[in-house]
């Protein structure tokens, strides 16, 4: 399914994220939004209020993905889920969440969402009984709730990146985050085909426009059309050069802290990215990328097949910590192959945002 312009909107066949809390409270190795990087970050509601009302009125999709970060880190997230159901943008209001924090959540919250996604992670699942509750006020409230087991994420980006343009536009063409789950983000008055191309340039500060990968949100009457050629442009981002899109080598889930999560990515391109997955992208778009199952007892079985010493949580951050890291000496992290040729599932996106 393509984009299609209907009665002056661009009509997406997918959806529209809106990143509320650019921080977490878990600290995933390799999560795309890069939010373990990030101190305490919140939208304000007068800005998010701005960008939806102002996006609504070129701009249709089949829901809103509202996420971090850890959105419900948010104080004031169900005013904001307010105005996203009521700028009209899209009929179906998702929060994606690890869910850590969904036994505080009352009536209010889950009045005003459909869905729920819950992203759960190695040593990091809900106790039963809070899980209960949990579907408790799902069930009171007719709220839909999916939950994606991870054993596994994919590194996400290269801190050094690389200067192979055919490399560059291999990773762009087979990208799952921008042309399967098509994860359109709304930022600071701008609207990106990724979140990636939003978190990199921030982070990576290489003295450019942070900006320059978004379309500046307008009411002109040409924005539309303008819109649409972004979404349907065949150029990869400025952010390409060091993001690995869907084809980063595969790793077992694990926990970092702030100071040490960027050394994981301290490596090129060519040295994080997965050949086999890229060309198994090129015959499938919408394989699966190993790393997330819908069943906990496949999850379980998942989490026991790991090789001997594949961290659950902290311990290769601890390691890290140990051992500082030198570029001279670095080695390439290993591939552990998990990939399939089926569909992913539903609840994507792993490494962003698995939130």
């Amino acid at each position: 399914m393509s984009y299609d312009l209907v009665d002056g909107k661009v009509v997406s066949p997918e959806g529209c994220e809106l990143n509320v809390a650019h921080h977490c409270n878990l600290g995933c190795a390799s999560c795309s939004h890069l939010s373990p990087v990030f101190r305490r970050s919140l939208i304000a509601p007068e800005t998010a209020a701005r960008d939806l009302s102002l996006l609504a009125r070129s701009f249709r999709a089949r829901f809103v993905k509202v996420l971090g970060g850890e959105p419900l880190l948010h104080p004031e997230l169900v005013p904001l889920l307010g105005l996203v159901r009521d700028s009209g943008i899209a009929p179906h209001t998702t929060v994606c969440t690890n869910g850590m924090l969904l036994p505080r959540m009352r009536d209010d919250f889950w009045a005003a969402v459909d869905e729920v996604e819950i992203s759960v992670y190695p040593d990091r699942e809900l106790p039963e009984e809070k899980m209960a509750g949990v579907r408790a006020y799902a069930e009171k409230h007719g709220v839909r709730l999916t939950l994606a087991y991870y054993s596994h994420f994919r590194y996400s980006y290269a801190e050094r990146g690389t200067g192979d343009d055919g490399l560059v536009r291999h990773i762009y063409d087979t990208c799952q985050i921008a042309h399967v789950w098509r994860c359109h983000t709304l930022y600071e008055g701008h609207f990106f085909k990724c979140p990636q191309s939003v978190f990199l340039p921030q982070v990576l500060g290489d003295g450019g426009d942070p900006m320059a990968d978004g379309l500046r949100l307008s009411d002109a009457p040409d924005f539309p059309a303008r819109l649409l050629a972004y979404l349907r442009s065949p150029e990869p981002l400025r952010a390409c050069r060091n993001c690995l899109g869907s084809a980063g080598l595969r790793m077992p889930h694990q926990q970092r802290t702030r100071r040490d999560f960027r050394e994981l990515q301290d490596h090129t391109s060519e040295e994080l990215t997965d050949r086999r997955f890229l060309r198994l992208l090129d015959e499938r778009p919408d394989a699966d990328d190993g790393c997330a199952v819908e069943d906990r007892d496949a999850w379980r079985e998942r989490l026991a097949e790991r090789p001997p010493g594949a961290p659950a949580a902290s311990a290769r951050a601890g390691a890290a910590r140990s051992a500082p890291h030198t570029g001279a000496g670095r080695s390439a992290p290993s591939d552990e192959s998990g990939a399939s040729g089926g569909h992913a599932p539903s609840t994507r996106y792993a490494q962003g945002k698995r939130s």
